[in-house]
């Protein structure tokens, strides 16, 4: 009985710490055998992922680099805010003075940059190789947490002091005649295009003004014809009593809330004075009415002028030189002070578009080839790594089939 007790095997319970030893010991065969299908595909992994990189630093070492020159300008004296800085970036990117500039990097041999920018018209190819940036740059104020009105339109109002222009191209050699038919447009093209959006604002101002004036001609007319017919009925007062009588009569006169009691010699007097302000006022409206049309007209003319060469390379001296004899064929002395400002303006802008630096240094500009490289040496170790835990297991499948 007790021989056969001791035959039966005695049940030991599994303790927690046998199973973490056979964790552990399960984890280290399986960081052995990750580590023997690595150094079993060491050759395929080390040329996986060093081959590609080597080939694309070697790309890039032989390829042809790009260079970059960049030209400063002071454009303290230009006024230039963000509605106008908006309107010249729109209009130097537009597919009208792209197909300019194509026209005349063709001219200058660069047909490589005229098929760039030619083909589509796209501001996006354009910017490949031209940038422009003011400094300091402007806020975009819907990101910025400011609420005081105030503050607000002070910064909407904030002038741009520098204006860069980057030009990137390649050979080295090439890149400063490039930069002639960018800079041509920057400096001559487009100051036309701002001087439209000043008369585009001047004859938005004057059609404003007018209207003021229509809105309120018929109140000002109305109040002179009711003041005329009280002056009217107050002389007949007067004549319809005898000459003795006449300065002892007194009427009722009201002025805003309050009654007052003038001797209708008084009244009268008041409602004289008043009519000749209303005639003086009226004549003053016309008069301003009269000078926001001639403005209004003169200012089509200018715009006219602009549009007619809107497809051509108009530049600011040309259209300076249409200014010129302006002044003499108007004998309005506000129209011709109007258009000698204006010409005066036009005569800072141009002597203020040349760059700070006539011949700035043409810098060539970082391939990356190193970081390059280590990202797709990155890449290509993590497919490679891959592709040989694939091959190996494709490898142990067949054996099992076998």
């Amino acid at each position: 009985m007790a021989s056969s007790q001791q035959n039966v095997p005695s049940s030991q319970p599994v303790t927690q710490g046998s199973y973490k030893e056979a964790g552990i010991y399960e984890d280290e065969i399986n960081l052995i055998d990750y580590l023997n299908v690595l150094r079993k595909h060491k050759f395929l992994i080390l040329l996986g992922s060093v081959l590609p990189a080597f080939i694309v630093g070697l790309i890039l070492f032989i390829s042809l680099g790009k260079y970059k020159i960049t030209y400063v300008y002071d454009i303290s004296r230009w006024g230039l805010d963000e509605k106008n800085y908006n309107v010249l970036v729109e209009q130097f990117y537009s597919e009208e003075n792209i197909n300019q500039i194509a026209d005349e990097l063709q001219k200058k041999g660069a047909a490589n940059y005229t098929k760039l920018i030619s083909k589509t018209g796209s501001r996006e190819d354009l910017k490949k190789f031209v940038d422009i940036e003011v400094l300091p740059p402007f806020l975009d104020l819907s990101k910025e947490k400011i609420t005081d009105p105030g503050q607000l339109e002070q910064l909407r109002q904030s002038k741009a002091l520098l204006l860069k222009l980057t030009v990137i191209g390649t050979p080295k050699n090439d890149v400063p005649e490039i930069s002639l038919a960018i800079r041509n447009s920057l400096e001559n093209v487009m100051p036309v295009y701002l001087v439209q959006e000043q008369l585009n604002a001047a004859l938005w101002e004057c059609r404003a003004g007018m209207a003021d004036v229509e809105e309120n001609r018929f109140d000002r007319e109305l109040t002179l014809r009711t003041n005329k017919s009280i002056l009217a009925k107050l002389k007949n007062i007067k004549a319809g009593i005898s000459g003795e009588n006449q300065g002892g009569l007194i009427l009722q006169f009201n002025i805003s809330n309050n009654s007052e009691y003038l001797p209708v010699e008084r009244q009268i007097q008041a409602a004289e004075s008043k009519t000749i302000q209303l005639e003086e006022q009226i004549a003053a409206e016309e008069e301003k009415y009269k000078y926001y049309g001639n403005l209004s007209a003169l200012n089509q003319k200018l715009l006219a002028e602009i549009k007619n060469y809107a497809l051509s390379q108009y530049t600011v001296q040309q259209f300076q030189a249409f200014m010129s004899g302006l002044p003499d064929s108007y004998n309005d002395k506000e129209l011709k002070d109007y258009l000698n400002l204006l010409i005066k303006k036009i005569d800072n802008r141009i002597s203020t578009s040349a760059p700070i630096t006539a011949r700035p240094e043409v810098y060539p500009v970082g391939k990356g080839t190193v970081k390059k490289s280590a990202i797709v040496f990155m890449i290509s170790l993590i497919i490679s790594v891959f592709a040989a835990f694939l091959l190996e297991g494709l490898k142990k499948s067949q054996a099992q089939v076998s």
